[in-house]
């Protein structure tokens, strides 16, 4: 069976879209994060970063076993999109969002300042949509940038997307911040800490 996957920085609004497009399509919605969590696949916790460690191929397992198991397609969320098989995949989308508004985000969920720094960076350099390029070949990404849509107008792109009715995207934050010359605003993180308010 196929899946969609729906991958991002924490705080482009993957989950709650995926949930979205699920009731939408009649479609199971995948969590890699809660995968994890079930297959047991978090080998240990990084202090420094307030966040889990995940085994990779436990995870990789987890997956295939997951996917063998459906019944028909289904959606499958989260950071790690890039470890679901290339054989099971019939669209990749990452969303994006603006490091601005990213930053607001995640600070709003009361994040320390360094895994804010950490995930805006993040966004600011593709990471998840580089990692979405090298398992699934750039030409087969679609970004969809959710920073100025609500939750239901970004599932209504994936959905046109998935028609054939919306062109590829490819969204570069890296060079508009540095045209814009903010660049070290977003990629440092004392120009995260400094003038910024909620």
């Amino acid at each position: 069976m196929s899946v969609i996957l729906i991958g991002g920085t924490p705080g482009t609004g993957k989950t709650e879209v995926a949930k979205i497009l699920g009731d939408r399509l009649d479609l199971q919605v995948i969590s890699l994060g809660e995968l994890a969590l079930e297959a047991d696949c978090v080998s240990s916790h990084d202090d420094e970063r307030d966040t889990g460690v995940i085994d990779e191929d436990c995870l990789v397992s987890a997956i295939e076993g997951k996917i063998l198991e459906l019944d028909k397609e289904a959606i499958v969320e989260g950071h790690y999109i890039d470890l679901v098989p290339y054989s099971a995949v019939s669209h990749v989308f990452v969303l994006r969002t603006h490091p601005e508004v990213l930053k607001h985000r995640l600070m709003r969920r009361g994040w320390t300042m360094e895994k804010v720094a950490e995930n805006v960076e993040a966004e600011v350099l593709g990471v998840c949509q580089l990692d979405a390029h090298e398992s699934f070949g750039e030409e087969e990404v679609t970004d969809i940038d959710t920073t100025e849509l609500s939750l239901s107008e970004v599932a209504d792109m994936l959905q046109r997307s998935i028609r054939g009715d919306l062109e590829k995207t490819y969204i570069d934050w890296m060079t508009q911040l540095e045209e814009e010359g903010r660049l070290a605003d977003f990629v440092q993180p004392e120009g995260i800490d400094g003038d910024f308010e909620i």
